[in-house]
């Protein structure tokens, strides 16, 4: 048995982070995965510092306090990450859209985000690329950022191996210890690892690892996909998403086919981002639906035009976890000391380094700066069978 002082479980954005936290602080972690580092949903990302889809309620400290942590990020990491400005725009196409656009200003500019609804006539300034007749307008955020998913994780696990980090890729969960009344590591396929904390950074996988200690932990998730085409030297000035993300729309396992919203953005090499089909199911599978890539097409051909002629590299998918009230669930599990949850964000890249600074605060002190009581996983929670596509999830796979 191979003893830590932590087990981070989930090598994706936040599972990274984590890693990087905990070293930074002095704890000995090991970081498992049961595929590859970075093969999970967060390789299926934009990579988008948005501010857009936050849940009003709870979530805007969170997310304001992680949008100002990639201020000095990259000089902290002592790397590049892409880290670049990129404004976006939610297109609203009707009058109920445009309420609820106007509805969020409020709470977004009490907070400090800047956030304004356009009309049509002003698109085409704002994105000449699409076309603004699709629309009565959009909300615009300005100050809206994107960086370079893998670009961003791998800088996190090279300062954390610099620090002692062990990383195991292709380790499965089997159970977890528990002696003295509390969690005291995991069990794998493999050999065990004894740890003083575990924290699940797991994503849709993780009520699966929930039942293994005998809690129903409410975290659907989404089959997202999205097709990626050849770089071009057509440029995107803005994110490009709907509105429509903030409508519900009811669609249980198994019933009709993905629904598809608009999504639109585009690496540093050019290459163009199409998304999204999305739809509620219990597979945990990652192959892309041709129902789901003519829905996406569509869409692209109707609002955005002159991309038609670009070329499709691929199409791609994976699972992304979400939540009904669309907070995260976020700290210790009640009755499980040594336990700690961090999962389903409803925008990951945004709380990504303030997420780990949390968790790292949580093992060390106890404590946290950040308020987690709304996102305890203890919370109550809606466990029906028909469940409410979240806002947008950004399904589009980066060619790096």
């Amino acid at each position: 048995m191979q003893t830590y002082d932590a087990v981070v479980v989930g090598a994706g954005y936040i599972g990274c982070a984590v890693a990087h936290a905990l070293t930074a602080a002095g704890l000995r972690t090991v970081l498992l995965d049961q595929g590859q580092v970075m093969g999970g949903a967060s390789r299926a990302n934009f990579g988008n510092i948005q501010v857009q889809d936050a849940e009003l309620a709870h979530s805007l400290p969170m997310v304001t306090a992680g949008f100002r942590r990639f201020a000095d990020l990259e000089q902290e990491l002592d790397c590049s990450v892409g880290y670049r400005r990129q404004g976006s725009l939610l297109l609203i196409e009707t009058e109920s859209q445009w309420q609820v656009m106007a509805a969020r200003l409020p709470a977004l500019h009490a907070a400090g985000i800047a956030a304004e609804l356009v009309p049509a006539a002003r698109l085409p300034e704002l994105e000449p690329l699409l076309d603004p007749h699709v629309a009565l307008g959009a909300c615009y955020y300005p100050n809206e950022a994107q960086v370079s998913p893998f670009g961003l994780m791998w800088a996190y696990l090279r300062q954390a191996r610099k620090r002692g980090l062990t990383v195991c890729a292709d380790t499965r969960i089997t159970g977890f210890d528990i002696g003295g009344g509390r969690v005291r590591g995991v069990r794998t396929q493999g050999e065990p690892f004894s740890a003083g904390a575990v924290v699940l950074a797991t994503g849709a996988w993780t009520p699966a690892l929930g039942r293994l200690l005998g809690r129903e932990w409410a975290i659907p998730h989404v089959h997202g996909q999205a097709l990626v085409t050849e770089a071009c030297e057509l440029r995107l000035n803005a994110h490009v998403s709907s509105a429509a993300f903030f409508e519900e729309a009811q669609v249980g396992p198994g019933q009709g086919g993905p629904e598809a919203a608009l999504a639109v953005g585009q690496s540093r090499e050019g290459h163009f981002l199409l998304g999204e089909a999305a739809q509620v199911t219990e597979d945990l599978g990652r192959h892309a639906s041709r129902e789901g890539g003519s829905a996406i097409a569509r869409l692209i051909s109707r609002c955005l035009p002159m991309l038609q002629c670009l070329r499709v590299l691929r199409a791609w998918a994976a699972p992304v976890a979400f939540t009904e009230d669309g907070l995260p669930f976020l700290g210790p599990v009640a009755g499980l000391p040594g336990l700690i949850l961090a999962t389903a964000f409803k925008s990951t890249v945004i709380v990504t380094p303030l997420i780990g600074d949390t968790v790292a605060q949580l093992l060390v002190s106890g404590r946290s700066d950040l308020d987690l009581t709304p996102f305890s996983p203890d919370r109550p929670a809606n466990v029906g069978h028909d469940k409410t596509i979240p806002p947008s999830t950004s399904m589009a796979c980066p060619v790096m």
